[in-house]
């Protein structure tokens, strides 16, 4: 799923193209017998728009984030580019998740120029067997180098018409420095949040700003290149999450 990609022009606003670059649902098919959960994802932070969530149904014996140790390929690949694909091919090989889903459109904010084309709040449903007992959700804070939202590890309602509520944190993937250059980072960053710059930006990794580092709490913006400290503060919770079991 390249980040680069685009629709065809038709009527729609060089924001709505920018957001299309990351749409696309994946989701595993429901078997008889499955559970079903209706998860619903809130963006609470106002300066970072966040990619279309990655949902994992799984068991205790894998994980898609640990801190402190380094990000897997598709999990650098989602914080730097935006880009889930890597990280859907490694979750339909690992036979410790149930069942996954990645939403249709990125999730903004209200009080951005984004807002007005992209909704603030996201919906995936998202089926997996029942001995699935955990729940990840995991999107990209776009306008970072490497930042990304993470709901982890945490647990499933049991029954049917129960909910689960939890905040999301903010991550640093340790695989890109944070340069906070315009020209680094993903091009739907800027009409998101309302910006026009000549940097056309980049869905691409570049070997010369790899860091080589590990998971760790996003740092925060510091404000030395073209992002605002304020404007495009990371929330330390830049997401509510809400999960409820519909079947």
């Amino acid at each position: 799923m390249d980040i680069k990609r685009r629709i065809p022009a038709l009527a729609l606003s060089s924001t709505v193209l920018a957001a299309a670059a990351f749409a696309g649902t994946t989701a595993v098919a429901a078997q008889d017998g499955d559970a079903t959960y209706r998860v619903t994802i809130a963006n609470l932070a106002s300066g970072q728009p966040l990619t279309p969530p990655v949902v994992v149904l799984h068991n205790g014996k894998t994980s898609i984030v640990e801190a402190g140790a380094p990000a897997s390929e598709g999990l650098g690949q989602l914080a730097e580019n935006g880009n889930p694909q890597v990280l859907v091919d490694a979750l339909a090989e690992d036979a410790n998740v149930a069942g996954f889903a990645v939403g249709e459109h990125p999730i903004v904010a209200g009080g951005i120029p984004g807002a007005a084309e992209v909704p603030s709040v996201a919906t995936v449903e998202v089926s997996g067997g029942k001995d699935a007992r955990l729940i990840s959700i995991a999107s990209m804070l776009i306008c970072t180098n490497d930042g990304f939202s993470i709901v982890h590890d945490e647990k499933l309602p049991k029954k049917v018409g129960q909910s689960a509520v939890f905040r999301a944190h903010a991550y640093d993937a340790g695989t890109e420095l944070n340069t906070e250059d315009f020209a680094n980072m993903v091009p739907p960053c800027q009409p998101l949040v309302g910006i026009s710059t000549d940097d056309e930006g980049t869905g691409e990794s570049d070997s010369a700003l790899a860091e080589g580092g590990v998971i760790s709490p996003h740092p925060g913006i510091a404000g030395e290149a073209d992002l605002d400290v304020d404007a495009h503060a990371v929330a330390e919770t830049p997401a509510l999450v809400v999960v409820e079991r519909i079947a």
